[in-house]
């Protein structure tokens, strides 16, 4: 669900930088044929760019070890009753979205069936060398190769302007266009600039089929006198015919400027600033179990160099501020009790050992990378483990493992926020320092 709710947020944060420079670069102008392609473009990698993502590991040093502990960090949280409201909020507003979602899905698909239908149970003719289909419904429109006209169209003395128009739609292949805007909107219909984007994806339509109709060699006068003359429809997935009266007369009445296509260029600069601004800014959630592998590997080659159990020079937080004081300190700034701990009523004590490596980066290593402990009295050896879970209470019943593992997961996520350190050292050359980080989550 996170990653579903960060991709939509791109998607939105994309779909306005790309309709924000359409408006800043296109406003004025009259090329129709580049603008479409601008928007085309931009719909189509407003779906991409988000899922693009940079594989970079985290490289973890030289395991050249010693162990420090941190004092623990004591976080307290609300009961499950306390917590009950946030979360009934977020199944709310997650239920709405997919209902409005859904409207938006059953409005398309009635609007697809109703063309469908039209265009099998309507007469067709061939008016004027073009087959059309004679509809009540749906009046002068097109959609992909049908063209539908309204019978009191059919014979009127503006028919040729209409079947005119509306083939150049459906030769410039408009439906398409349309089909993709209201996908988009059915996904984003809470973001405003998506409407915006809509709107200005039809009346560019109409702009384009209106030049390449004075191109043909239709009289000016009259073919802005059967504009006037037809019937304003509201919007649908066809095509209409007519929309925004006065400014399509006003840009027929225009110079249509073909030196303006370079403008088209201004997509690249803007989908690499889209591209590097999304995929690099997200480093942290791109393919982790790739990431910890190559990190595995780098450091699993020099397991054979020398183990420090005492580091002369600790690493140095940034600013030669106090390490521990610092680390405590940014921990309990960024822990959250995780949601679905609180719900279960479930505390415990949570010990994650995390590595300041010898290039200053702090890492949560692999347990198969760490020297094992030491034997106890009978010979055995125990597991190396990276973060454990602990009871508060010794004689509590054995609690929700997902809420353990949410708890697992928290303290990890904070360690992983951890800015880069100056790295340890020892004998004058830079060690891997381990460090290990108590964290108490306490019901109120």
């Amino acid at each position: 669900m996170t990653g579903m709710i960060t991709y939509l947020i791109e998607l939105n944060i994309a779909i306005t930088i790309f309709f924000g420079a359409y408006l800043l670069i296109f406003r004025k102008d009259s090329n129709f044929a580049t603008r479409r392609v601008y928007l085309l473009f931009a719909m189509a990698a407003s779906f991409i760019i988000p899922l693009l993502r940079f594989n970079i590991a985290t490289p973890a040093g030289t395991l050249d070890t010693t162990l420090i502990t941190i004092p623990e960090v004591i976080l307290q949280g609300s009961t499950a009753s306390e917590v009950q409201h946030t979360i009934r909020l977020t199944e709310i507003l997650t239920v709405c979205y997919i209902a409005v979602t859904m409207f938006f899905a059953g409005k398309l698909l009635a609007g697809l069936t109703r063309i469908f239908i039209q265009s099998a149970t309507s007469e067709k003719k061939w008016l004027n060398g073009i087959r059309v289909h004679i509809s009540k419904e749906l009046h002068a429109s097109s959609f992909f190769r049908l063209i539908f006209i309204d019978p009191v169209q059919a014979g009127s003395e503006d028919l040729s302007h209409i079947l005119e128009h509306e083939s150049f739609h459906a030769r410039l292949g408009h439906s398409l266009d349309r089909l993709m805007a209201e996908v988009i909107l059915g996904i984003s219909w809470f973001n405003p600039v998506v409407w915006m984007l809509r709107k200005a994806i039809v009346v560019n339509h109409e702009y384009q089929a209106d030049n390449r109709v004075i191109e043909h060699g239709t009289d000016q006068v009259s073919y802005q006198l059967t504009i006037l003359n037809q019937y304003i429809g509201s919007a649908s997935i066809s095509n209409q015919f007519s929309n925004q009266i006065k400014n399509r007369i006003n840009m027929i009445n225009k110079n249509y400027k073909k030196g303006s296509c370079w403008k088209g260029l201004m997509l690249f600069p803007v989908s690499i600033a889209l591209l590097f601004f999304m995929a690099c800014g997200n480093e942290e959630t791109m393919n982790d179990h790739n990431a910890e592998q190559a990190s595995t590997e780098h450091v699993q080659k020099q397991t054979e160099e020398e183990i420090f159990y005492v580091v002369e020079q600790m690493p140095q937080w940034p600013g030669e501020e106090d390490l521990v004081m610092s680390i405590r300190k940014f921990i309990a700034q960024n822990l959250k009790y995780p949601a679905i701990a609180q719900q279960n009523n479930v505390e415990g004590k949570i010990f994650v050992t995390f590595m300041v490596t010898s290039t200053g980066e702090v890492v949560v290593p692999d347990p198969s990378i760490l020297p094992p402990p030491a034997k106890k009295e009978d010979g055995s050896i125990d597991e190396v483990v990276v973060v454990s879970y602990r009871a508060l209470d010794p004689d509590q019943e054995v609690p929700d493992a997902q809420a353990v593992q949410a708890l697992k997961d928290e303290g990890v996520r904070v360690i992983g926020l951890l800015p880069d350190l100056e790295p340890g050292k020892q004998r004058g050359k830079n060690v891997n320092v381990l460090f290990t980080m108590p964290i108490t989550f306490k019901l109120e």
